[in-house]
């Protein structure tokens, strides 16, 4: 019974954590805390070394990537970014069977949540009002770099 009760205390620590990082992700701008919650849930942490690559051009991309904590480069032929802190990528999985236009890699040792395409499809479909707001959100959010 005491592991049990440290555990739902643990889970629920956590997951109240990860409700608050997920809150000022610009992609679940307009989410209850409920649907926060469930998105949450699909999270997959991962920590990458540095100079780790994340991924490659050309690869089959289905993983939206978000920037917990560390460093990330984004290189595109003769261009490249660095991410920070709460920054997403990889966001081309939630649009479909598609693949990778740039390469990815961790410039420090980074802690990256990652939310797999297959899942956040699974939650579209059960929950639509969810899916419709962070597709609009997606969708400014790419109308904004054009």
């Amino acid at each position: 019974m005491l592991k049990k009760l440290l555990y739902f205390l643990f889970v629920n620590d956590t997951l109240k954590k990860n409700i608050v990082f997920l809150k000022k992700i610009p992609l679940f701008t307009g989410l209850s805390k409920k649907s926060l919650a469930k998105i949450a849930l699909l999270i997959f942490r991962k920590e990458y070394t540095q100079y780790e690559k994340i991924y490659e051009e050309n690869k089959e991309a289905n993983v939206l990537y978000i920037l917990k904590a560390g460093q990330v480069r984004i290189t595109e032929k003769n261009s490249s970014k660095v991410l920070e802190d709460g920054d997403f990528f990889g966001e081309i999985s939630l649009i479909g069977n598609c693949t990778h236009k740039n390469n990815a890699s961790a410039l420090k040792k980074s802690e990256l949540y990652l939310i797999y395409r297959a899942k956040i499809v699974d939650l579209f479909e059960s929950d639509n009002k969810v899916g419709l707001i962070i597709m609009k959100n997606l969708a400014n959010i790419l109308a904004k770099k054009l």
